[in-house]
């Protein structure tokens, strides 16, 4: 198995269940050299709202749609209830994906898809899921 583990950085791991919560179900690993549970890291960790829409409302904020208008029509549109609060936080813990060079691209596809590749580290597994989920 390809996975080390995220405390000790051994490649003595093998799969453990799953961790099921609301929004999605992740693979859960242990470690037999320190025995410890971990979950790959995917850079959402302990958000309590959907990755897609995170990421959608970070574009709706960065596209110049004012912190209260991206509140707004997350509700409306999609139901999901955030505040104004959260939606400034995620653009600040992500902000650093989104000044690198590959970001300022031309057309807003291009923009979305340099995030995204930023985000995941380039695993191409994790990225044509992203291509699955946020053009569907």
């Amino acid at each position: 198995m390809s996975q080390n583990c995220v405390f000790c950085k051994s490649s003595n791991v093998v799969k453990n269940g799953f961790r099921k919560r609301k929004i999605r179900t992740k693979q859960s690993f242990l470690c037999k050299s320190c025995k410890k549970q971990f979950i790959e890291p995917d850079g959402f960790e302990r958000m309590r709202h959907k990755p897609k829409d995170i990421v959608r409302a970070i574009h709706m904020h960065n596209d110049g749609m004012s912190l209260f208008k991206t509140q707004n029509h997350l509700w409306q549109h999609d139901g999901i209830k955030v505040t104004r609060w959260t939606i400034s936080q995620w653009t600040k813990k992500y902000s650093h994906f989104l000044k690198s060079t590959a970001f300022r691209s031309k057309t807003k596809a291009q923009r979305k898809a340099a995030l995204w590749w930023k985000v995941y580290q380039g695993k191409r597994w994790e990225w044509s899921l992203w291509l699955k989920l946020y053009w569907s």
